[in-house]
């Protein structure tokens, strides 16, 4: 039977703790699993999941054990292939169908989309590709110097893992590079849509009492949750953007359509690189003097268009 919750602070706080609790609890669980059956089923599993561990503090032994370890980085990728899926499983989309089936309240808005829906998601993903690059560009001009040292060392650690996993995770397979759009792509646009706007957001919407500012607090675990120091901007702003659009549109299905592309743009991005279809000079070209002003333009298109505005 469904539980219902009341609209004071205090409900919600409790609510709050628990999809804290059942979020843990369920990736802690995912994360074991697979881990388990790895050091069981796999000759060397255990020290497959040692090696990962390594690579985890030390990012650039990815590239030295690449040429020096081909067999073990060869099985390390498709180890950390299987976490990924487990971790977004685990982590978003389970703790996700819990609360809907649990909760009479969070309900997802599923308004029924439109022809104009598709414009208004493709304007969107324009602006986001722009600002969002615009905004990396400033993180690395301004620097984390402000940082206690062992908290940049740890950002810029799991920053510069993220980006070799997701290096190394595409090749120059079409069918590699289907099967990755599934992992990295489709799957994070349904699964983090599902828990940061369908649940996380109605929630701080409802203890804050505020729209605006249950986006934002969303947003703040949405862009620290990522463990990218670099793209902590870009992440935090993609997410505000699509907080706007859940709550202006009512469609979950649109915020998973601009985020999966927004995701696939940059597998696709690694993917043409590699296969040599343009180099990264030219494609940081295009994306400093194209899509850039493109962003912008579009930003100031919104704002006067008042798509933003929360009523």
């Amino acid at each position: 039977m469904k539980n219902s919750f009341g609209t004071d602070s205090t409900s919600y706080i409790r609510t709050l703790l628990l999809i804290i609790l059942i979020t843990v609890f369920s990736f802690t669980i995912f994360q074991l699993i697979p881990m388990f059956l790895i050091s069981i089923f796999m000759d060397n599993g255990v020290e497959l999941l040692s090696e990962i561990t390594i690579y985890q503090t030390n990012p650039l032994l990815l590239d030295e054990h690449f040429t020096s370890k081909p067999d073990i980085h060869s099985s390390v990728i498709k180890i950390l292939k299987l976490l990924t899926f487990f971790s977004q499983i685990g982590t978003f989309l389970v703790p996700s169908i819990f609360i809907f089936w649990k909760f009479n309240q969070i309900k997802l808005l599923q308004k029924k989309t439109i022809k104009s829906d598709y414009l208004f998601v493709f304007i969107n993903f324009i602006l986001l590709l722009g600002i969002s690059n615009l905004l990396v560009l400033i993180s690395l001009s301004i620097g984390y110097d402000y940082l206690p040292e062992g908290v940049k060392s740890y950002l810029s650690n799991e920053q510069l893992f993220n980006t070799k996993i997701q290096e190394y995770f595409v090749t120059k397979d079409v069918s590699n590079l289907a099967f990755n759009l599934f992992l990295m792509a489709i799957l994070p646009a349904v699964a983090e849509e599902l828990f940061f706007r369908g649940v996380l957001q109605k929630i701080f919407i409802g203890l804050l009492k505020n729209r605006f500012f249950g986006i934002l607090f969303t947003s703040l675990i949405f862009g620290i949750l990522h463990f990218q120091i670099d793209n902590f901007l870009a992440i935090f702003f993609a997410s505000l953007l699509l907080g706007i659009i859940y709550e202006k549109r009512n469609n979950i299905k649109l915020n998973m359509l601009l985020h999966f592309m927004f995701n696939a743009f940059s597998l696709i991005s690694i993917f043409i690189i590699k296969n040599e279809i343009i180099n990264e000079e030219k494609l940081e070209y295009l994306l400093n003097y194209a899509l850039i002003p493109a962003g912008i333009f579009c930003f100031i298109y919104s704002l006067k268009k008042g798509a933003w505005k929360l009523n």
